[in-house]
């Protein structure tokens, strides 16, 4: 509809900006009531622990800035007796990096996305080590009991432990690994009228799309995403490239600087001067096709999420749109190229100045019990689901057709644990109920190309080698994606591909792949 160190969420998923409120709560807290959650409320005094985070902005304006005021952390918060001051506005940041070695400031938990922002560019191993945060090691099996369960499945030990098997976090788990929620879609309806099949090789792409533009009129036969590449790799596949960091038979490389991506390129020129791609592509900041583009017939192909078609139909049922795989060079040629989505799309720290983190744990664990986990991912049972005849719970009208007026979306985060926010044991399939059938085999699609050319989503390095990363990243990423841009409008001429190799090579992207290589090793090592 998105690990054992912080660095890894932050290269793969982008560190956000850190929010913090320099609100300070006092606490009065003893020793936890229960060690298990087989009892509500945790505890027979309401305690109060402040909560460091980042939420998306359509979150923060449902909740008017405060996530209390969602009817999930209402009700989580009768449940538990627990309350949270969540902190989270950028304008009331007052302290940064280790707070100033404040006590008084620091929050009791802190979402990962908020980490580096805060400590700096370091290890959950390191952070422990400089008493930062809490080495939940003990702690998380008497505390944290079905959280710790989860955790020992082979698939996620790799992610829930440290470099020196520590547990320095919770990571939000999804209870299955997720399929691909986004890829390439193209209207049938479209293709059918012209008598085309569905496009399978870069060829049949270019004719099918020369077709929607001089018999149907689309001004953007293929929407191309404003940085050049579809974030999933599905348009460059083909080629046998990504537009990161991969690796071909143990041999770590990055995309952008192989010749398959110049071969890439050079066929994105052609088609923006062929008129096939929008000639303003690079002015639209949505990574997705907007419904507005295809709804008015500007564009036949693009990049889109799974939801886009059902969106689409209740403006113009007539419009059908099927997901497509994405072109190869060859009809037999096999892929290896998809992007890699991660069991865990954020954490939690328990910090230093936490003086009850066993009821934090507990707090946090209770949504990843079987009552907890329900209720975090469809809410209250009566109000915003029920159970069908097998026990599989169906959301009502007041999440499918709100009667306030919100979308599926924003029903789901006022009265569920809403994605992306840390920590819950999370049902992804939860969002199929919203829509049909036929959108859902979409991303069976896009899930049938192969990913095993891509580097494991959880790779780790050390605070030198992200650093360095850093560092390098800042300007080799730069560029590279200014050259994407101004190689396939035509500013830059391809010719010129080499003196691009050049100024990547001066700003340090050989060492990178080299750090990136030193990981991906260490990972094969354990």
């Amino acid at each position: 509809m998105k690990r054992k160190c912080v660095a890894t969420i932050l290269i793969t998923l982008t560190c956000a900006a850190l929010c913090f409120s320099g609100i300070v709560i006092t606490h009065n807290r003893k020793d936890p009531l229960h060690t298990s959650n087989d009892s509500l409320p945790l505890t027979d005094i309401r305690e109060t622990f402040t909560f460091l985070l980042k939420t998306d902005t359509e979150l923060q304006q449902l909740c008017d800035g405060n996530l209390n005021n969602s009817f999930f952390y209402q009700e989580l918060e009768e449940r538990t007796n627990i309350h949270i001051d969540w902190l989270s506005s950028l304008d009331t940041l007052k302290v940064r990096y280790r707070f100033n070695q404040d006590t008084e400031n620091i929050p009791d938990l802190i979402s990962i996305n908020c980490f580096t922002e805060v400590y700096g560019n370091i290890s959950l191993d390191e952070a422990i080590d400089n008493g930062d945060i809490l080495d939940l090691t003990e702690l998380v099996p008497k505390y944290a009991p079905n959280y710790y369960r989860i955790i020992q499945k082979p698939s996620l030990k790799h992610l829930a432990y440290t470099e020196e098997d520590r547990i320095g976090s919770i990571y939000s788990i999804k209870q299955e690994s997720q399929k691909p929620w986004a890829g390439l879609q193209i209207r049938k309806d479209w293709l059918d009228e012209l008598n085309l099949d569905i496009p399978v090789t870069y060829e049949d792409w270019e004719i099918v799309l020369t077709a929607f533009k001089e018999e149907k009129g689309a001004s953007a036969p293929f929407t191309l995403p404003s940085i050049g590449y579809t974030m999933d790799d599905s348009i460059n596949a083909g080629f046998q490239v990504s537009h990161g960091f991969f690796q071909i038979d143990g041999e770590v490389r990055y995309g952008p600087c192989q010749d398959e991506w110049l071969e890439y390129l050079t066929l994105m020129n052609r088609w923006y001067q062929k008129g096939l791609i929008d000639p303003n592509y690079m002015t639209d900041s949505s990574s997705y096709c907007r419904s507005e583009s295809i709804l008015s017939g500007s564009t036949g192909a693009w990049y889109g999420m799974y939801t886009l078609p059902s969106t689409v139909s209740k403006s113009d049922p007539s419009i059908e749109i099927v997901a497509v795989k994405p072109p190869r060079l060859r009809e037999e040629d096999k892929l290896h190229i998809r992007s890699k989505y991660s069991v865990s799309d954020n954490a939690l720290c328990i910090t230093s100045a936490c003086q009850n983190p066993g009821l934090a744990l507990q707090w946090i664990d209770y949504l990843f019990s079987e009552e907890g986990s329900l209720f975090a991912n469809y809410g209250v049972e009566d109000e915003t689901y029920r159970l069908d005849k097998n026990g599989n719970p169906v959301f009502t009208d007041q999440i499918l057709n709100n009667p306030d007026g919100l979308s599926f979306t924003q029903a789901l985060k006022m009265h569920t644990f809403s994605p992306g926010l840390p920590s819950a044991y999370l049902d992804w399939k939860r969002e199929f109920q919203s829509i049909p059938p036929s959108d859902i085999i979409m991303c069976d699609v896009w899930n049938s190309t192969a990913s095993d050319y891509m580097l494991p989503s959880d790779l780790s390095f050390t605070s030198k080698e992200r650093t360095r990363l850093s560092e390098i990243m800042e300007k080799a990423g730069s560029c590279m994606q200014n050259y994407t841009t101004t190689f396939i409008t035509g500013i830059t001429p391809l010719s010129d591909y080499r003196t691009y190799l050049q100024k990547m090579e001066e700003y340090g992207i050989d060492e990178a792949v080299q750090i990136y290589q030193q990981a991906y090793e260490r990972y094969l090592s354990k």
